[in-house]
């Protein structure tokens, strides 16, 4: 794996400590606030989606 250095505002450096867990390094938080806003993103299309059907049939009826 290739490693990059990127320049952060000091401000943004705060930020992300204060996001960190104890031992977790920057890429640590930065991979884990990816994760989540992927998950976020999955579950706002899934709901969407539970939004736009019509009708819905109780498992109890089948």
């Amino acid at each position: 794996m290739t490693t990059i250095t990127i320049q952060l505002e000091s401000e943004i450096v705060e930020k992300l400590k204060a996001l960190g867990k104890k031992g977790e390094s920057y890429d640590d938080i930065i991979q884990r606030l990816i994760e989540k806003v992927n998950y976020e993103v999955f579950m706002r299309e899934q709901y969407k989606i539970l939004d736009e059907e019509d009708e819905w049939v109780l498992i109890d009826e089948l």
